[in-house]
């Protein structure tokens, strides 16, 4: 889906993460919490992949997560957990007694796990990668940042975040002051 098409449907979004939840939650299993995961943080696949137990601070409510576009397999970035993210995560590795990677599967099964997750739960026509398009274009509405959310992306430029700025209607290109 183009970014424009899947602002459009961001509602579709919405009501997905929210059914996804509640799925996820009563089943702690790999594909919803991975899905979940996917979704609630707008992290890259091969990212959530590579979680490991280690790189979750429960107390302090946040993740390390290796950013593999860098090229630079030493670049990590450590970021905020919602709640309802923490919880499950929580609740996942207990339940399936995970002591080290979160998701040990090939990226191959892990996009039929997000595939055969957004089918069941109604969101038809998307690609896996389309929950970080919807989850900066979210971002982008609730913060009215853009430095902060291409922080979080973790995009080497603005280019592509400035086209989700436009799609979203933020005035980028006007002075933020009079004088």
């Amino acid at each position: 889906m183009k970014i424009h098409q899947i602002y459009v449907h961001l509602e579709d979004y919405r009501r997905f993460m929210e059914r996804l939840y509640r799925r996820a939650y009563e089943k702690p299993v790999d594909k919803y919490v991975f899905t979940y995961t996917l979704g609630a943080t707008g992290r890259r696949m091969s990212e959530v992949l590579a979680l490991t137990t280690d790189a979750i601070d429960f107390e302090r409510g946040v993740a390390t997560w290796r950013v593999l576009k860098k090229r630079d397999p030493g670049y990590y970035v450590t970021l905020p957990l919602s709640p309802r993210l923490a919880d499950l995560l929580k609740r996942y590795i207990a339940f399936n007694a995970v002591s080290h990677v979160l998701f040990p599967v090939p990226r191959q099964t892990a996009w039929r796990w997000v595939k055969s997750v957004m089918n069941e739960l109604g969101l038809y026509g998307w690609r896996p990668h389309d929950l970080r398009h919807a989850f900066v274009l979210e971002a982008l509405l609730n913060v009215k940042s853009i430095e902060l959310v291409r922080r979080w992306v973790q995009h080497a430029t603005y280019k592509q975040l400035l086209e989700y700025a436009r799609v979203v209607g933020m005035e980028v290109d006007k002075p933020l002051t009079p004088w």
